[in-house]
Formats: structure tokens, C-alpha cells, sequence
């Protein structure tokens, strides 16, 4: 095992491991520890370069999945933007922002 600790970043852990039946195979403690990954916690498992890369994993539910993308994120960081310019406006309720919204 080598181990080269950087300001609290590992630079290269090397462990050999055994890949037990039906393909299960155990994450040493050192390195569980080290990425914070618990007993039931999820992790993906993609192939990189011809390497098995086992990160930890945040999975989002169905119906939460559109804001997370680009286009959701590019809309949400330019309203923060502008938010932030004082570009912003109140509504008393929601039958007033429904009138501003639709033009009425």
C-alpha cells in the first residue's frame, strides 16, 4: 500500500483486493474511511480508460431531475445574478404574481 498524504488529499492508494463470488468485492476500510463511505451508502461504478473507477455516489429523485440540469442550472445562476443586481419583485399573493405572470 502506498500512501502519500498532500495537505489531506491522497495522492496514490494501491490496495490489493480479492474479488470474491459472484463478483462481489470488498472496499478496504482505508479507503471507506477516507471517502466517508458507510455500510448502505451508494457508490457508481463506471469504466474510465480501461479502469474500474468506484466513486461515492448521490443518486436524485425522478421528479427532482430537471433541476439539475445544464439548462436548469444556467436559468438558476443567472436569476441569482440578477437577484443579486436588486432585480427582483414581491407579490402581496399568489393571485397577484399569477396576474403579473400572464400579462393580465
Amino acid at each position: 500500500m502506498r500512501n502519500k498524504d498532500k495537505g489531506g488529499e491522497i495522492e496514490m492508494l494501491d490496495v490489493i483486493t480479492k474479488v470474491a463470488r459472484n463478483g462481489h468485492l470488498t472496499i478496504p476500510a482505508k479507503i471507506r474511511n477516507f471517502l466517508h463511505i458507510k455500510d448502505g451508502d451508494m457508490v457508481r461504478i463506471e469504466i474510465k480508460d480501461n479502469k474500474i473507477v468506484v466513486r461515492p455516489g448521490t443518486f436524485i429523485d425522478k421528479d427532482q431531475a430537471y433541476f439539475f440540469t445544464e439548462k436548469a442550472q444556467s436559468q438558476i445562476k443567472k436569476s441569482e445574478q440578477e437577484f443579486k443586481k436588486g432585480k427582483s419583485s414581491s407579490y402581496s399573493s399568489a393571485e397577484q404574481l399569477k396576474r403579473e405572470v400572464e400579462g393580465d
